[in-house]
């Protein structure tokens, strides 16, 4: 019955950015991990109680530069795979001043069913030592297969946002600690998602290493 998928499930997609908006230099590698907790917030309000729920998350990934205003990106972690790219729409002449702008459309795919397409936009804010602050905001769309009772797919879509600040360390490592909140804008009637009347919430540390 198709009342019976009104508690389907479509998110567990991961949302963090856990980059600069500078993309990596042309030749250069930059690999990453992120110890992360994932966290559904639901607030109070018609009978409703307030409550949290959350789970310790995992990801990383790497970076390429092919130019100054192109880079490849693959990422994996406890939800699943992704891979993508970052248009530098942006650059500021140098690292430690100005505002550096990035676009990053990928394709996810959240295990065991669930892929989506996703288009973030950064806008980092140059400061002295390379350190930046990074801003971003994202729409989704995603697709949940398997589905009981139904013989396509079902479809959701979310909006988020995010805000990171990169602390270069040493030459090569630099830290990027960030919160990303995600929540739904659309579920095909009928359906809905772990994030209807919620926010979800990814807080995590980046570890990105760049040769």
């Amino acid at each position: 019955m198709r009342a019976a998928a009104l508690l389907v499930v479509a998110g567990c997609y991961s949302y963090p950015t856990m980059a600069r908006a500078r993309i990596e230099r042309p030749g250069h590698v930059e690999l990453w991990v992120a110890p992360e907790a994932a966290i559904v917030a639901t607030p109070g309000g018609d009978g409703k109680e307030a409550g949290a729920s959350s789970r310790p998350v995992v990801e990383g990934g790497v970076r390429y530069g092919l130019s100054d205003h192109f880079e490849l990106d693959a990422r994996a972690g406890t939800f699943g795979v992704g891979a993508g790219a970052r248009i530098q729409l942006l650059r500021a002449p140098t690292p430690s001043s100005g505002i550096d702008i990035a676009l990053a459309p990928a394709i996810e795919y959240t295990l065991p069913d669930k892929p989506a397409i996703e288009l973030p936009v950064q806008l980092g804010i140059n400061l002295r030592d390379r350190d930046q602050l990074v801003l971003a905001a994202r729409v989704v769309y995603q697709q949940h297969y398997g589905v009981g009772g139904v013989s396509g797919p079902v479809s959701f879509a979310y909006a988020g946002a995010s805000i990171g600040y990169a602390w270069q360390v040493t030459r090569c490592v630099a830290l990027i600690p960030e919160v990303s909140l995600l929540t739904q804008i659309y579920a095909e009637p009928g359906f809905t998602s772990s994030l209807p009347d919620a926010i979800g919430i990814e807080a995590g540390l980046g570890v990105l290493w760049d040769h």
